[in-house]
């Protein structure tokens, strides 16, 4: 989207003066023309208007001023009103879809000075902003905030099916009987969720000030799904095609929404069928859950007992050859792995 749209978008989310303005004047179902900004454009197709010195911009003012038939200009950073009752005659050749006089004068003027012009019906309230051709409605917060918060519970669901499908994934792992399957879902789901995620938040910024309540909760939402996605990349997805974690998540962020739901075909991009093949972890995510162990130390470990299950089943000696690792340590990791194998079926997430 144009940057000049983006800016004046964000002189219009709930809270800022200029929206408090036009809310205001919707809500007397006054009506009016306001235009952001003042150029020799714009004087060549104006005329008539009272011109304002020093007038700062509130809410209010632009509120009682739109009570004159004519359109508003205010600086292009909204804190001065410049003219009010301002006569706008822009070209009748100039192309618009709109209906209604004052829509069909503002999205010309817009096209006309490349300002931004904002409308705001007087029989039906309805705001609409034009800008670099483009234009759009304004919604109303509460309508805002009822779709973010039917998104937020998608979110929530795809949140606990993640952690369902890596609860199983720490279990199958420790039993060696993990299959591409499962960890394809892992990937599926913990890239739907992020997604979904990165969809609300853009969703939440429409509330301007009031979005900060919205953003902890998605930030809860998505905690530690990054790290946990990592480490699953990195106990069974890196191989020569694709030899870094990040060349993986570039990968899955190329995926269609038909491709990334398609169990099949992820396990063609990543080289993971038959689907009921066993997937031998490395052993990052396990060692991840040891807190004290530095994680300098893992590619050490990983690289001396190469998959999970020799891992599991080393002995301190052998422990204690990897640099790095003295005899208290060597004791240490192995009496974590003792943890794990006598509770097969601990629960661990990654990342919390």
């Amino acid at each position: 989207m144009n940057a000049k749209i983006i800016n004046n978008k964000q002189y219009l989310l709930p809270g800022q003066p200029l929206r408090l303005g036009v809310d205001l004047i919707a809500d007397k179902r006054a009506g009016a023309l306001i235009v952001i900004g003042s150029s020799t454009k714009l004087d060549k197709i104006s005329s008539g208007g009272i011109e304002l010195t020093n007038c700062t911009f509130t809410p209010e003012m632009l509120s009682e001023l739109a009570k004159m038939d004519g359109a508003i200009i205010v600086n292009e950073d909204v804190t001065k009103i410049l003219k009010a009752n301002v006569h706008l005659n822009p070209s009748d050749s100039i192309m618009t879809h709109q209906t209604g006089t004052r829509h069909r004068t503002a999205e010309r003027t817009s096209a006309a000075t490349n300002h931004t012009v904002v409308a705001v019906s007087e029989e039906t309230s309805l705001i609409k902003v034009f800008s670099e051709k483009e234009f759009y409605e304004l919604e109303e917060s509460s309508s805002i905030l009822a779709k973010v918060n039917e998104s937020l519970q998608s979110v929530d669901r795809m949140r606990r099916r993640f952690d369902d499908t890596v609860a199983n994934l720490g279990e199958l792992e420790i039993e060696n009987s993990l299959s591409n399957q499962d960890v394809l879902e892992v990937i599926q789901r913990g890239e739907l969720l992020t997604r979904l995620a990165t969809q609300v938040r853009s969703e939440a910024l429409k509330l301007g000030q009031d979005a900060g309540l919205i953003m902890i909760q998605i930030d809860s939402l998505e905690s530690g799904v990054y790290n946990t996605l990592n480490l699953v990349i990195k106990d069974h997805f890196i191989s020569r095609k694709l030899r870094s974690v990040s060349k993986v998540t570039e990968e899955i962020s190329k995926l269609s929404y038909e491709e990334l739901n398609t169990i099949d075909f992820l396990g063609q991009v990543f080289s993971k069928l038959p689907l009921d093949s066993t997937s031998v972890a490395k052993g990052y995510r396990v060692l991840a859950r040891l807190p004290d162990l530095p994680e300098t130390l893992h590619d050490s470990i990983i690289q001396k007992f190469k998959t999970l299950p020799k891992l599991l089943t080393a002995t301190p000696e052998k422990l204690f050859e990897v640099e790095g690792i003295g005899r208290s340590r060597a004791q240490q990791l192995r009496d974590y792995f003792d943890t794990l194998l006598k509770n097969v079926g601990y629960s661990y997430l990654n990342g919390h």
